[in-house]
This record gives C-alpha cells, sequence and structure tokens, in this order.
C-alpha cells in the first residue's frame, strides 16, 4: 500500500478496475484476484460515505490500493475520502493547470490548504505523531487528474509539468463527448490519446488510461502509458453472465442436434 504512489510515478506498469457496486466484499475480492489498484466510482454510482468507509477499509484489509473518483472538485469531498485512507482521488473533468493546482490543494497539508485531523483511520485515530502523518500523508496520497474535455488538450503541455500530479488519465467516452464525435476510436480522439501521452513522456508524467479490452494494452504500452483501468465490477458480471448464459445455449443446440440424429 504505501510503495502505491511510488509505483504510480515510478512508471510501472498496473492494472486495476473501477468499483460501481456498493458492497465491502467487492474490494475484497479483486484484492484476492492479485489486481494492483481499484478506483471506487463515486462520480457515477450511488455511494454514500458510511459505503465508502466500509470499502476502503476492506481494500486496506485485502492489501489493495482503494482510489475514489469523486464527484466533482470539492476540498470537503476529496478531504474525506482520504481520511478514510484511500490510496488517493481521481479527480474528473481537469480541463487546466489552475484546476488542477486546486486538486492538488485539497489533497495535500503541505499547502496549508486540506482540513487537518489526526483522529481518522489515515492517521492512526491519534496514534500517530502529527507531523509525522501530515508528511506521510503528503507522500502517499496520489492524485490523478482526468484529461477528458476540449478545454484540457490546449494545456497538456502546462498539467502534465505539474511535479505532484502523479497521473493525467484519460476517459476517452466523455473526451469523444467532448469533441463532439461518436466513437471513442474517431480520430480526434485517437489524436488527443496520442498528444496526452507525448506531454506525460516529455514531462515525465504518468498517463493512465480506461480501457474495455486489453486487448488495446500493447498499442497503448508502445504510447508510453503504463497505467490502465480494465472494466468494472459490473462489467465483469455482466461478461461472465453472458459467457454461461452462451454456454448453455450452445450445449442445448447440441443435445437438439444429437437427438435429431439418432
Amino acid at each position: 500500500m504505501r510503495r502505491f504512489r511510488d509505483c504510480v510515478r515510478g512508471g510501472s506498469v498496473l492494472l486495476g478496475t473501477f468499483i460501481k457496486t456498493a458492497s465491502h466484499q467487492i474490494p475484497e475480492i479483486i484484492g484476492a484476484a492479485g489486481l494492483d489498484f481499484a478506483i471506487i466510482d463515486a462520480e457515477h454510482a450511488p455511494f454514500d460515505l458510511p459505503t465508502l468507509d466500509r470499502m476502503v477499509m476492506a481494500g486496506r484489509g485485502a492489501s489493495l490500493p482503494c482510489l475514489v473518483r469523486v464527484p466533482e472538485l470539492t476540498p470537503a469531498s476529496i478531504g474525506q475520502v482520504l481520511d478514510l485512507g484511500a490510496a488517493g482521488v481521481v479527480v474528473p473533468h481537469i480541463a487546466s493547470t489552475e484546476a488542477a493546482t486546486r486538486a492538488l490543494g485539497a489533497t495535500k497539508y503541505a499547502g496549508g490548504r486540506r482540513g487537518f485531523s489526526p483522529s481518522t483511520r489515515a492517521g492512526g485515530y491519534g496514534t500517530i505523531d502529527p507531523v509525522t502523518y501530515r508528511q506521510t500523508a503528503d507522500h502517499e496520497s496520489s492524485v490523478w487528474c482526468q484529461i477528458e474535455d476540449e478545454a484540457a488538450l490546449s494545456h497538456l503541455n502546462a498539467i502534465a509539468a505539474i511535479d505532484q500530479l502523479d497521473c493525467m488519465f484519460l476517459g476517452r467516452a466523455d473526451l469523444a463527448l467532448s469533441l463532439g464525435v461518436d466513437s471513442q476510436r474517431d480520430p480526434k480522439v485517437v489524436a488527443a490519446v496520442a498528444a496526452t501521452a507525448e506531454a506525460g513522456r516529455r514531462h515525465g508524467r504518468t498517463v493512465g488510461i480506461f480501457i474495455g479490452d486489453t486487448g488495446e494494452i500493447p498499442d497503448l504500452l508502445g504510447l508510453g502509458i503504463t497505467v490502465f483501468v480494465c472494466g468494472s465490477d459490473q462489467s465483469f458480471m455482466l461478461a461472465e453472465s453472458r459467457r454461461i448464459r452462451k454456454d448453455l445455449s450452445a450445449a442445448l443446440d447440441d443435445a437438439k442436434s444429437n437427438a435429431g440424429s439418432v
């Protein structure tokens, strides 16, 4: 858990997934499966603070770093999930250096803007020396800024140059909408992905991306992208349910065919 941010910043190839189901067993299962991290999606799924509390705790118990994608860039929502012990935050719709700086200010104690309490889970419920806790929290809390707006494309190099930013995380679905195109495969989106990856390489900034299929990983690695969020707990369940339904249908068809040939 303590090495997670270092792995992100150091360019380790990492594989995770979104969690969209409000159940603390999900982080335990994903941790047992051996994924590197998970993102609890509080932007697009129904998570209240007590549920996030249980899920972050379950992730810590399973040695699974859990980030939280917060609904919006507000210091209260960011500070609360970090107090719970989340490994970091994914902040949506970062389209400027000013927004990225605000996200960092809400995450790090060093700037003097994040509210401080050592009595939280992250602070060891008051058992950690306050100065040590603040320094450790600033070192370990990972900040990911989502690149998912056309406006961000004019500021990629400036965003990538922000040292405390850990990952520029590409959201191609929203990016396609912002660019006015229907497909994530549209040349405009492909060019935006390549430009983000290039900015990351130029400034030594890690770039991540959501994928629906691990078959994309080799080409994306070639661009220098090293963090992959593949699907979600919901998509895994849907895919496996469809597979076993298809298997049963095929078995029934075979049985009918064999019966007809007797």
